[in-house]
């Protein structure tokens, strides 16, 4: 179904896109009905087509057209091959909502840090590793919709995202509840396939078990992403130097904290499930997103049809 792109960018993200990404405002509708014409024409692809979701995949690939097409076929190869993570999800299926507000494990913060990025906190001493609440793959099936919710937002699109990675309480069995496998498919999934810009990971808190779970996973981090690791130990201090105070929850705050806060986890976690995961537009994208006919048929895809340069649109003259 066609839909009409209004740009909901704030004035610095629009310079940022434009001196970051390439993107051009004048060019954008352009490039966008480039994207969806190659898209239209390829029998071996189905995706869903709505601006919102396929800008995502320009601004990734700083408006590339071949490169975007490229991150396109990866992501929904991936979910064809992760199909027991990333199909059949209805993100408010009673089981996946209890998930995201009893374990309080993964939190995006409201607003975003005075560099215009999104910080989401995972709270890896919080995780069931024993299995009774919910198993590994159980979980990542919670929180794949909420991730695929903040990515909808365009100004994370081109700011990106800053993850904050909190071991307190963790013991050593998250090594072995998360396994080398899982995690090898959680690392392939985001680093390879999805349309997102991690621009920074803090790691806090760090021990004995922070040692053991980034000695498994490190083989999987691309060069990329580890320019980008901040490992503060014990010091929140450290924390405050990377991660604006005022997007933080109070239980991350000092005592004498006066400023602004994002408030309690509880609520941060319940104001986002039910203003933005269960938004009833978001929801219905994320049905459809999880549940509608779309991937990749590669035997149908032609032998020749591989990319021999880079260019930016085709929509010129």
């Amino acid at each position: 179904m066609a839909d009409k792109y209004e740009c909901t960018l704030d004035k610095a993200s629009i310079l940022k896109a434009r001196e970051e990404l390439h993107e051009i405002p004048e060019e954008r509708l352009g490039a966008l009905q480039t994207f969806k014409d190659w898209i239209q024409q390829q029998p071996w692809l189905k995706t869903p087509t709505d601006s919102k979701f396929l800008i995502n995949f320009l601004r990734a690939k700083k408006f590339s057209q071949l490169e975007a097409r490229g991150l396109l076929e990866r992501y929904w190869v991936r979910r064809n091959k992760y199909a027991d993570w990333c199909k059949g999800i209805d993100p408010a299926d009673s089981q996946n909502l209890n998930i995201l507000r009893d374990s309080l494990s993964y939190i995006p913060l409201p607003g975003r840090d005075k560099n215009g990025r999104k910080v989401v906190m995972t709270r890896l001493g919080q995780i069931d590793t024993n299995g009774k609440s919910y198993s590994y793959d159980q979980l990542i099936r919670a929180c794949l919709p909420v991730f695929d919710t903040i990515l909808r937002d365009e100004n994370v699109q081109v700011n990106g995202l800053v993850m904050l990675m909190d071991f307190t309480g963790a013991t050593i069995k998250l090594q072995s509840w998360m396994g080398l496998e899982n995690s090898r498919k959680q690392m392939d999934l985001v680093q390879k396939a999805y349309p997102a810009r991690i621009k920074q990971i803090n790691y806090y808190n760090t021990g004995v078990v922070f040692e053991a779970v980034f000695g498994m996973i490190r083989q999987f981090i691309s060069e990329k992403i580890s320019s980008r690791i901040k490992i503060h130990g014990q010091s929140m201090v450290s924390v405050y130097e990377q991660v604006d105070m005022s997007v933080l929850p109070v239980e991350y705050l000092p005592d004498d904290y006066k400023g602004p806060s994002a408030g309690s986890i509880k609520d941060i976690v319940e104001n986002f499930i039910r203003n933005e995961l269960l938004e009833p537009k978001n929801l219905a994208f994320l049905r459809d997103l999880y549940n509608g006919p779309y991937g990749v048929d590669m035997i149908k895809k032609p032998k020749d049809d591989e990319p021999q340069a880079s260019f930016r649109k085709l929509n010129v003259a």
